[in-house]
């Protein structure tokens, strides 16, 4: 099975790298794997107002292992420490800036290549984490070529790694076996509910806002069923969120001219509880947000996404990959200050 992986990952990298011969460069050359900016993802919002995605031929064509800034990246903790005490520090430096996400990832693998660190699942989650996305997409292409069962949060995570390269049609694939290969109850409808709302934020930034409408409209329909033995009490919010994700597509700009000029707050539930903003509005436009949360790893989606909706004074913003809950919970949290002060269609 080992070896059947491995082929089947070899394939995918190798197809992608021969067309990448094919394409030609150009100004803004897309960033390689060594780079962590950009780290974009989808949101409700309309295609034409999205930023340019990387090209996925490329990444995998410069992609190395280990990367190139493997080398210049200190390494200060003891990895001879056993894996169960190194995965608690690596997601600490997972929430700092980029020099602390790189020794993470550098952590991350030093211990996959000795084999110490269980069945290797977070490998892929802390390359995704730390934004080396493309790395992240081979490594879960590997781990979900078998196809198993119950692993919704990868298929959701290699769906974001395509849709980040704007590979839509691969994430929708990826997605689609996601839900012939749900988890049994009572975590079944859930984790539906998850994929459903993923495949929604896919055809959003898509443009096509009738797909976006119904498998939005599916999870809405299926989060309150859950009958999973814990975190009931969260599921009306998680439903609520995607319902403003699906009232935000009805908007096809934000009229700010006539809101009164003030501090608006707003709330929406995020990874590690709510995410608090503070909007204020000036003159007819989106002055500043201000965010209070207690989200750990969210790759410093609180202030990029904020930034992201002043400049285009609107909500249909990209979302920070790898972050792409806490991304929501901000967009959402904005849309209901807003409405506070008067937004109407």
């Amino acid at each position: 099975m080992r070896t059947f992986c491995l082929t089947v990952c070899f394939l995918v990298l190798a197809a992608f790298r021969a067309g990448a011969a094919e394409e030609p460069a150009a100004d803004g050359a897309s960033p390689s794997s060594d780079e962590l900016d950009g780290r974009t993802g989808s949101v409700a919002g309309e295609a034409s107002k999205k930023s340019a995605k990387p090209s996925l031929k490329k990444a995998l064509a410069r992609l190395n292992v280990p990367p190139n800034w493997f080398k210049s990246v200190e390494v200060r903790y003891d990895t001879k420490k056993p894996w169960k005490e190194a995965r608690l520090h690596i997601r600490k430096l997972l929430g700092g800036d980029q020099t602390r996400a790189r020794e993470a990832i550098k952590i991350t693998y030093l211990y996959a290549r000795k084999g110490d660190m269980g069945n290797g699942h977070e490998l892929p989650l802390y390359l995704f984490l730390g934004g080396e996305y493309v790395w992240a997409l081979v490594q879960f292409e590997k781990r979900l070529s078998p196809k198993p069962e119950g692993h919704t949060h990868e298929y959701l995570c290699l769906a974001s790694c395509y849709a980040h390269f704007g590979e839509y049609k691969k994430a929708l694939a990826v997605l689609d076996v996601a839900l012939k290969r749900l988890p049994k109850p009572p975590w079944r409808t859930a984790r539906e509910a998850d994929v459903h709302s993923r495949i929604g934020d896919i055809y959003a930034e898509m443009g096509d806002t009738a797909g976006a409408t119904k498998h939005y409209g599916k999870a809405i329909e299926l989060y309150p069923t859950s009958k999973q033995p814990w975190g009931r009490h969260l599921l009306k919010k998680q439903a609520a969120r995607v319902q403003v994700k699906l009232d935000i597509l009805a908007y096809q700009s934000l009229d700010l001219k006539k809101l009164p000029d003030g501090a608006y707050a707003g709330a929406s539930l995020g990874y590690k509880g709510d995410v608090k903003v503070t909007v204020t509005l000036q003159e007819g436009r989106i002055a500043d947000i201000k965010v209070e949360h207690k989200e750990d790893i969210e790759l410093n989606a609180t202030k990029i996404v904020p930034q992201r909706i002043i400049e285009a004074q609107g909500l249909k913003v990209d979302a920070v990959t790898g972050a792409t809950t806490t991304s929501n919970a901000v967009i959402t949290a904005t849309f209901e200050a807003l409405k506070k002060a008067g937004l109407k269609k």
